[in-house]
């Protein structure tokens, strides 16, 4: 009786499967006995791990051969370190790639990271022209040798460049989340061993993330409200806490930063005194009157307290005298400021605004005077808004009158930022009647 073949992809009993080998994949696949997918430059399992993968008719590369080229994992991803050394680093991108005669690949995503963070969003980190220097000079130079800070520069151009190639925003910001994810724990293993030679890197790492915190979070007022006690979200950074944490941990290491290649970021150059015309006093008069939601309920607050909200209230009216007094002679860092004043306000009002107490979220609202100045800065537009919503949400309306004219505020800071072909409309929803 003739046999009937089995059907193609039928296993008969105690036959193996016939497979197709790889005669071509990997070393790492070969040494572990597994199939290679012969992907280039790295394989699925190899980039998987995020290690090195080589195959036998590449060339070697060693650190050698990094250092021959541009240099770093730019140009070859795939490579166990940036500039030679025994620090690891991965592969992020998945886009194209060209592979040169000599077996390394120039990571064409990155690359292009790279560029369009030297040639525009380096110029968003401040308006003075010494910083935009720095931070497109100096900070990638550091980068190159502390690759938690690359992977923070290319998160946040991926986040920048997003806008401008609208069609282009999923594969972009997938980009920025991976990189930024990658660049946040290897942050965070610097910052537990803080030395002269990465503090620089922690330092420019720590101000990346605030803007990428604010660029990712589509406007949210996670300013400093969080839904989670960790980093890992994206759009639930506490980054206010973070700066703050860095900063403390930097002022322990002060003799480091006086030679510090960032030194004109942490000391900018004295200003000149404030002209005494450039004070608004609409919002002077708006900030001294704060003083009576706690001069009015006595005993309420303990004297520590009563001495946080003056200085928090001191140190808004000094920053918004300085950001008034700015004009074409006088160049004064928005960027900064608006990161600046987060910082050094007095950690007891940080904790009367996360207790959500009204004074505290009354104070807050009106950061939303500094914001205003920088709505022009693509990680910053709404974020006042955003923040006058959320503080609205949780006061009652007996508080509402108190914020009431910083609502009028960012209306008009909103028409004279987009033009009198915008509508006018109230942060709250529907028209303002306030106007």
């Amino acid at each position: 009786m003739p046999v009937t073949p089995p059907d193609a992809g039928h296993k008969v009993p105690g036959q193996r499967r016939p497979h197709k080998k790889s005669r071509s994949g990997c070393q790492q696949c070969k040494q572990k006995k597994i199939k290679c997918d012969e992907r280039k430059p790295s394989c699925s399992h190899c980039r998987r791990l995020q290690s090195t993968c080589t195959y036998p008719s590449t060339i070697s590369t060693s650190s050698t051969a990094t250092n021959a080229t541009i240099g770093g994992p730019l140009l070859s991803p795939h490579q166990p370190n940036i500039r030679g050394g025994s620090r690891s680093t991965s592969t992020i991108s998945d886009g194209p790639s060209v592979v040169a005669q000599s077996g390394l690949s120039l990571e064409v995503g990155n690359l292009e990271l790279l560029h369009f963070y030297t040639t525009t969003t380096s110029f968003t980190l401040s308006n003075r022209t010494e910083l935009q220097q720095i931070w497109q000079q100096v900070v990638p130079q550091i980068a190159f040798t502390h690759d938690f800070l690359l992977h923070g520069i290319l998160a946040l151009s991926a986040l920048h460049l997003a806008l401008s190639q609208p069609e282009r925003k999923a594969l972009l910001q997938g980009e920025a989340s991976a990189h930024h994810e990658l660049g946040l724990s290897k942050f965070r293993i610097a910052m537990s061993n803080i030395t002269p030679e990465n503090c620089d890197a922690c330092l420019a790492f720590s101000t990346l993330i605030a803007a990428y915190a604010w660029a990712s979070s589509n406007q949210a007022a996670d300013l400093f409200f969080s839904d989670t006690s960790t980093f890992e979200e994206d759009s639930q950074i506490e980054w206010a806490s973070l700066l703050r944490g860095v900063y403390i941990l930097l002022n322990a290491t002060f003799e480091w930063m006086g030679t510090s290649l960032l030194k004109p970021i942490l000391f900018p150059r004295p200003e000149d005194p404030t002209p005494p015309n450039a004070e608004d006093p609409v919002i002077r008069d708006k900030l001294t009157e704060l003083s009576q939601l706690w001069v009015q309920s006595p005993g309420k607050f303990t004297e520590v307290e009563i001495q946080a909200f003056n200085d928090t209230v001191a140190l808004l009216q000094d920053n918004c005298s300085l950001v008034a007094s700015f004009s074409d002679d006088r160049q004064v860092d928005i960027v900064t400021i608006i990161y600046a004043w987060p910082i050094k306000v007095p950690e007891v009002f940080l904790s009367m605004v996360k207790e959500f107490r009204p004074e505290a979220l009354i104070i807050l609202a009106h950061y939303s005077l500094l914001l205003n100045k920088a709505e022009h800065v693509w990680f910053v537009q709404g974020m006042s808004r955003r923040l006058l919503q959320t503080i609205h949400s949780k006061i009652g309306k007996e508080w509402e009158g108190w914020i009431t004219w910083l609502l009028q505020n960012l209306v008009l800071t909103e028409f004279k930022q987009h033009g009198a072909g915008k509508s006018l409309s109230s942060p709250l929803g529907g028209g303002f009647s306030g106007l």
